[in-house]
């Protein structure tokens, strides 16, 4: 393990071998509040360079598939007004991949992906369909544009 991913897991390394130190001294607790901090600091810029733009999936609504800005090719739907993909409430099943942890004992789950063609809970269609009908309060969006 490099020395810069070694000082970022040993912060709590560090606080279960001498609790006493990193809690009762006032250095201690300087030097544990440093290496959480850089800690902290790397998990931002690492989820950092993996999140997509906010406005990349939108939910179905009622009134999506009669709005002029609404595409369909095949199982897919998109809106051209916001070059978004519109998915049905329930889809979007979170793709898994393992990881070896910090630590090196365990591996851990991240997510490695969404699959959107998926449901992420087994719901009937019948309570897909009422959620669309209650996606934006029973309202169409404010970019709605009849078709």
């Amino acid at each position: 393990m490099s020395e810069e991913a070694e000082e970022y897991v040993s912060w709590w390394l560090a606080l279960s071998r001498d609790p006493d130190y990193y809690t009762d001294t006032e250095q201690g607790q300087k030097e544990l509040a440093d290496m959480i901090r850089k800690e902290s600091e790397r998990l931002l810029e690492e989820i950092g360079k993996s999140v997509k733009r906010t406005k990349e999936i939108i939910w179905l609504s009622r009134y999506c598939t009669s709005c002029h800005y609404f595409r369909s090719e095949g199982r897919k739907m998109k809106c051209e007004k916001w070059q978004v993909r519109i998915v049905k409430p329930f889809q979007g099943r979170a793709l898994w991949k393992q990881i070896p942890s910090r630590d090196g004992d365990e591996k851990e789950f991240v997510v490695d992906g969404i699959d959107w063609d998926s449901k992420w809970k087994e719901v009937s269609d019948k309570i897909v369909d009422m959620a669309v009908g209650m996606v934006n309060g029973g309202y169409p969006y404010f970019c709605y544009k009849g078709g």
